[in-house]
């Protein structure tokens, strides 16, 4: 028997009706270690819809062998008989962290400051306005 994974929320915590009929999506701020991860959702599904309230506050999950899962939040206590789970992340911004930006060619720097340097002026104005009756 593997040992019991312990979820915990910090906050609010909104518990959304589905996936499924039976299903509730915990979604919250994850806890990971002593800081708050980005958003994240939790969802259960369950054999026969849950009890849970619209919202509860620092929620501690603990996912027991199947298909137990436990969901503690201060002293109230809900233990689920759940088929299956799932948890997603928002890995947005560490993905973009690990990412930088691609440098814009110097060409379309170039572009752009001939262009913005003709519609500063009249004939320049006149000059874009031209080629703009001249397309179909």
């Amino acid at each position: 028997m593997s040992a019991p994974q312990l979820l915990r929320f910090e906050g609010p915590v909104r518990c959304v009706p589905g996936p499924g009929a039976a299903g509730v999506t915990l979604q919250g701020r994850l806890m990971q270690g002593t800081e708050p991860t980005a958003a994240a959702e939790l969802s259960l599904m369950c054999d026969e819809a849950p009890p849970l309230p619209r919202e509860i506050a620092d929620a501690s999950i603990e996912i027991q062998a199947a298909p137990q899962v436990v969901v503690r939040s201060g002293a109230q206590v809900w233990q689920l008989r759940c088929s299956t789970w799932q948890l997603h992340r928002d890995v947005g911004a560490a993905f973009y962290a690990a990412i930088p930006p691609r440098p814009t060619p110097w060409t379309r720097r170039l572009g752009w400051r001939v262009l913005l340097a003709l519609a500063a002026t009249a004939p320049g104005r006149w000059l874009l306005s031209r080629g703009q009756r001249a397309a179909p």
